[in-house]
């Protein structure tokens, strides 16, 4: 298992998910995919490399105290719409619980939940169809969205 520390960065101003969300033309129901959100295989357990992207997130939601999100997991590699297999769990909801993983970091972090939803896809809403042809077909199929629920 791997956690995720918070390192707070002073003056950070290339925050892309800040402008976007800053952006006058994102309006409600509009959906952000989350560059870079990766678990272990199976699971929904962080990879180290997901730590400035949750970092980013959280930054967005302080500084927006308004903004409420849904946060969407989709997983890649299944034939049909169903959900993977949570392999911590046993359960066949793996983008469920991916999703629920970013709401529950953004909680433990100070952001009131009442401000988060979350829904898993599985692999009912592909960018590319089964079976993914290559790595980076997979990739963008295994993503992390938040959708403007209000702003």
């Amino acid at each position: 298992r791997v956690e995720i520390k918070i390192i707070r960065r002073s003056g950070n101003t290339n925050n892309s998910l800040i402008k976007k969300i800053a952006d006058s033309t994102l309006t409600v129901g509009s959906i952000i995919v989350l560059p870079n959100i990766n678990f272990f295989g199976g699971r929904h357990q962080f990879l180290f490399e997901s730590a400035p992207m949750l970092l980013e997130l959280l930054e967005v939601m302080e500084t927006y105290p308004k903004l409420v999100i849904r946060i969407e997991g989709h997983i890649c590699c299944e034939p049909g719409t169903g959900d993977g297999l949570d392999q911590d769990t046993g359960e066949f909801n793996l983008s469920e619980a991916r999703a629920k993983a970013v709401r529950d970091y953004l909680g433990s972090n100070g952001i009131d939940t009442n401000r988060l939803r979350y829904k898993g896809f599985g692999h009912s809403s592909p960018i590319y169809t089964y079976p993914e042809k290559t790595e980076e077909e997979r990739i963008k199929n295994r993503r992390v969205e938040i959708k403007i629920i209000s702003k």
